[in-house]
């Protein structure tokens, strides 16, 4: 096998502000016009790192 499977951990919203260094509200927005993919469990958003900055990366 040449790929690795790397397992990667959801983060809080505070934690991908902190990395990027938007406000809550802006990544909220985000998250909710589809720019930033998101998941949701149990009313709470979490995201994944690399997801973010694919999404970041497109715009």
């Amino acid at each position: 096998m040449s790929e690795k499977s790397i397992i990667e951990k959801p983060v809080t919203a505070y934690y991908i502000c902190k990395m990027i260094g938007v406000s809550r509200p802006a990544l909220h927005k985000w998250s909710k016009a589809g720019i930033v993919r998101y998941h949701k469990l149990g009313g709470k958003l979490f995201y994944f790192e690399s997801e973010v900055m694919e999404d970041l990366k497109k715009c």
